[in-house]
């Protein structure tokens, strides 16, 4: 007879008991053949019957909730004292080993991703606890624990699992920061690999119902369009709102951005009538407001607008950092920086420079450190270079010179005149790494394909109109590889990335 329990007992199960002790106990997730793992509804409704013997025919699915059953596990375990799924480890002769492998992928299915943890959990020893919501402390090593076995993506956005538990529905967990995606593998064949080809099972969570996203807070800007950017990386177009609504990204009005006020009809589709999009100004008044979201993007408003943010304002946004937050600053963004609270303006030489370099200009990143490294053969690997170290950059500007590498990370120049076009540093700055809790880039990068000067034609076909739906341009790539870095847990810049314990 077997127990159905949801997903949110799955993640608050304290113990089942020791599966060595039991014998015959282990987690299994069944369904009927050809029907998802999970319940894509998510409205708790009793699963089908489980097919005979605990053997699932079906893949893994994309829906936010696991149905776990108790099941067999297999009759060759390691000998000696283990817990949980720790005991369907198989003892293998030889070299050989019981290995789950594949590549994970952004939303879309499309995007290999760098850096993603990808682990096996023993939910019956530590349970996949629930998120925090909002600016928190995530450190490398702090929120995933206790993982039977577990992996970081490469370069490739490949993961290889050795030592995986082997039997039917074995639970697996993809993430990266707050993005999190739980599913569960029908079977795991002992001693042997067991690839997962589909994209579309080991991908990042597209909405709620998927898994874990971050809150996220877009300030639109008149200069660049970081708002279609989600959209073309496969995030739900239901998960953008303002406020009003149930999604996870929501969206503010920067200044400048008079031709995006047609976000109005969006607003009255998608957030219960609200009436207009809400200005940024609202959103940087105070730390309160700010710490509300994990992340918080500042799309180019054309303008650098300090009148609109105030010395207040900058110091909210700096403590939000501090306290966990994480910061996405665009191009004339860099005033959160230059002209930003101590010691704010010691990350670089912050200079408005008038000249800015050729468009396009060869842009060169930086690989004497482990992420500047994996973003150039990163770069190579999803086709936004030909060369290693090398790209091109459309649009580059010029408002950061030089970086203080005692503090933050250069990560791509280019010449004539040189100038910084992404840079990144963890906060509070000059904090141990045990007491780091937040970061910050700066990038004068664009996602937008056109020039600034075509954006309010774009623009005022309101959002998500305004956004061109199209495959992601080599730039584009750079500026998501970014944003999923971003999201990762936090560690010095300085150390290669490391799979949980």
């Amino acid at each position: 007879m077997k127990n159905w329990i949801n997903a949110t007992t799955f993640r608050r199960l304290s113990v089942l008991g020791s599966l060595a002790s039991v014998g015959t106990l282990a987690l299994s997730c069944s369904s009927t053949s050809g029907n998802s793992m999970v319940d894509p509804s998510n409205t708790g409704a009793k699963p089908p019957t489980a097919a005979s013997g605990g053997t699932s025919t079906s893949t893994p699915g994309t829906g936010g909730t696991l149905n776990i059953a108790v099941d067999d596990i297999p009759k060759d375990t390691p000998k000696g004292p283990c817990r949980g799924l720790e005991c369907s480890v198989p003892k293998c002769d030889g070299t050989a080993k019981t290995t789950i492998t594949g590549k994970v992928y952004d939303p879309a299915g499309k995007l290999p991703l760098y850096n993603v943890a990808v682990y096996v959990p023993n939910p019956q020893i530590t349970p996949v606890a629930p998120l925090p919501e909002g600016a928190s402390c995530d450190r490398c090593g702090a929120s995933i624990l206790n993982p039977v076995t577990s992996a970081v993506t490469d370069e490739s956005g490949s993961f290889v699992l050795n030592d995986a538990p082997a039997g039917a529905n074995i639970p697996l967990v993809i993430q990266v920061g707050k993005w999190r995606r739980q599913i569960v593998i029908p079977t795991v064949n002992g001693c042997v690999d067991n690839p997962l080809t589909d994209p579309q099972v080991t991908r990042l969570p597209r909405n709620k119902a998927e898994g874990d996203l971050p809150h996220i807070a877009i300030s639109a800007g008149a200069g660049d369009q970081m708002e279609c950017l989600p959209l073309r990386m496969g995030v739900d177009p239901a998960e953008f709102t303002t406020g009003a609504g149930e999604g996870h990204i929501h969206l503010f009005a920067g200044d400048g951005t008079g031709t995006m006020r047609p976000l109005a009809a969006f607003d009255a589709a998608h957030n219960a009538g609200a009436a207009l999009t809400p200005s940024s100004t609202d959103l940087w008044a105070s730390t309160d407001k700010l710490k509300k979201y994990d992340i918080v993007i500042l799309s180019c408003e054309a303008s650098e607008n300090a009148q609109n943010k105030t010395t207040a304002m900058r110091q909210a946004m700096y403590d939000y950092a501090s306290l966990g937050g994480r910061v996405f600053a665009s191009h004339l963004h860099s005033v959160w920086f230059a002209q930003g609270p101590a010691p704010l303006p010691t990350t670089g030489t912050w200079r408005r420079v008038q000249q800015n370099p050729p468009d396009p200009s060869p842009a060169t990143i930086n690989t004497s450190f482990p992420k500047g490294a994996a973003l150039a053969q990163w770069l190579v690997n999803v086709g936004a270079s030909t060369m290693p170290g090398q790209m091109s950059v459309a649009f580059p500007r010029n408002d950061l010179q030089t970086v203080n590498t005692a503090v933050a990370s250069e990560w791509i120049t280019v010449p004539d005149p040189g100038a910084v076009q992404y840079m990144s540093f963890n906060t509070p700055i000059g904090a141990t790494e045990d007491n780091i809790c937040g970061r910050e880039v700066f990038t004068d990068l664009h996602v937008a394909s056109v020039d600034v000067n075509s954006l309010p034609a774009l623009n005022a076909n309101g959002f998500p109109a305004s956004c061109e739906m199209r495959e992601l341009s080599a730039q584009e790539k750079v500026v998501a590889f970014m944003l999923f870095d971003l999201s990762a847990c936090v560690q010095s810049e300085s150390k290669p990335v490391k799979p949980p314990k």
